[in-house]
């Protein structure tokens, strides 16, 4: 069989964490993302479904950022899961090595890396390029879906919505309009009420018993109009969907790799596609990096509660401080082709230095004074919360009069 009885085992408690967190975040996210407009979408019911459908295309987006955060919080948990009950040195005394802890992280590893390499490479270019359209195309219905009461919003370049109130039935009270595209002429609208309709098959929005004031900036003149009844015309931005610039993370790694020598982009910003590409493959290795760098320093079994904690601490900060500086590496590719290196050297030498562990069956061990000293910290930290949570029970119990 590829995995032993103990290798299923903490695979299958490595995989099942590991998923769980990746839900639970992008959820929490992507509910995040989607309750900003929720005063947008209880007020215009029949766009419920379509603003979800929206907001679910940034989910790969979103995915790619969490999965590494979710197999590295699942290897914590896997391995210390597995310490405090006791197994490691159940698995450590029976004479097994640790390949029996290392093989089945290893494998969790390689799933998540090529799930990275699926998403980053096809699955986000194909998302944001639906989400770009999908948002152009919505953008004749904008002032039913994303104007809220109260606000300015722009929704083009010199064209600004406000609406005083939304009501049942997608009915918009105290509306104005200000449309100032033309540099020659600013044109102001405004009406008591109107609704987002379509007039000969095109979006529009009605006006009713309102005001287009008209000032024309050569000659200095002024027009005002009252009206009963006046269309404004919202197909215009539907047609912006054609002819839609795509930015380097907008496009698939075969596109990046051959890029279109005439791409405003590639001609103005060719650093871009570089450290698109790259960043892409590098994230590949990443999920590598933290297994084994956390196996190096907690995937051996020990007794001493503080020094176990300190040995994930001393992990976690390693490789988020090996993280940021790969994020810079990223950055400075778009200016700097020699940043390559670093992009690659980072997480290939948290491999290599947790490896080396690893292969030698033993932990990675901090200098004894530095071990020591945050070891007394850490307990000095637990007794620290242990007064002020005796503090807040006694505050507590004095405000219910209740006698110590």
């Amino acid at each position: 069989m590829f995995f032993n009885l103990i290798e299923r085992y903490i695979f299958g408690k490595a995989i099942a964490a590991t998923l769980l967190t990746l839900g639970c975040l992008v959820g929490v996210v992507w509910i995040v993302q989607a309750l900003r407009k929720l005063d947008v979408i209880t007020s215009k019911g029949a766009a419920v479904l379509v603003y979800l459908k929206l907001t679910s295309f940034a989910v790969p987006m979103l995915a790619l950022a969490i999965i590494p955060i979710a197999l590295l919080v699942a290897t914590i948990y896997t391995v210390n899961s597995l310490n405090s009950s006791s197994e490691l040195v159940v698995i450590n005394a029976s004479g097994a090595s640790n390949r029996v802890l290392v093989k089945p992280m290893l494998i969790l590893a390689l799933l998540c890396s090529l799930f990275v390499g699926f998403v980053g490479h096809f699955v986000i270019a194909w998302s944001l390029v639906n989400l770009k359209t999908m948002a152009a195309e919505l953008q004749a219905d904008l002032v039913s879906i994303v104007v809220q009461e109260g606000a300015f919003t722009k929704i083009d370049d010199g064209l600004i919505f406000h609406i005083a109130k939304r009501d049942a039935g997608g009915l918009l009270r105290g509306i104005l309009i200000s449309d100032e595209r033309d540099p020659k002429v600013s044109i102001v609208y405004t009406a008591r009420e109107g609704v987002v309709t379509k007039i000969n098959g095109e979006s529009a929005i009605l006006l009713k018993d309102g005001e287009i004031h008209q000032r024309n900036h050569e000659d200095g003149t002024a027009t005002f109009i009252n009206y009963q009844s006046y269309a404004f015309d919202l197909s215009t931005f539907a047609g912006k969907v054609e002819g839609i610039s795509l930015r380097p993370k907008e496009r698939t790694t075969f596109d990046l790799l051959n890029p279109d020598p005439n791409d405003r982009y590639y001609k103005n910003s060719p650093g871009l596609y570089r450290a698109a590409i790259h960043e892409r493959f590098s994230e590949m290795v990443w999920p590598f990096t933290y297994v084994v760098l956390i196996l190096a320093f907690a995937g051996q079994a020990r007794s001493n509660r503080q020094s176990y904690g300190t040995a994930i601490m001393a992990a976690v900060t390693l490789t988020l401080v090996l993280r940021g500086f790969a994020f810079s590496g990223v950055s400075s590719l778009k200016s700097d082709p020699n940043a390559v290196y670093l992009v690659y050297a980072l997480p290939l030498g948290g491999i290599l230095f947790g490896g080396w562990f690893l292969a030698r069956n033993r932990p990675v061990a901090l200098p004894k004074s530095v071990s020591d000293w945050l070891e007394r910290q850490q307990v000095r930290n637990e007794q620290q919360f242990e007064r002020i949570y005796a503090s807040y029970i006694g505050f507590r119990r004095r405000m219910a009069g209740v006698s110590s």
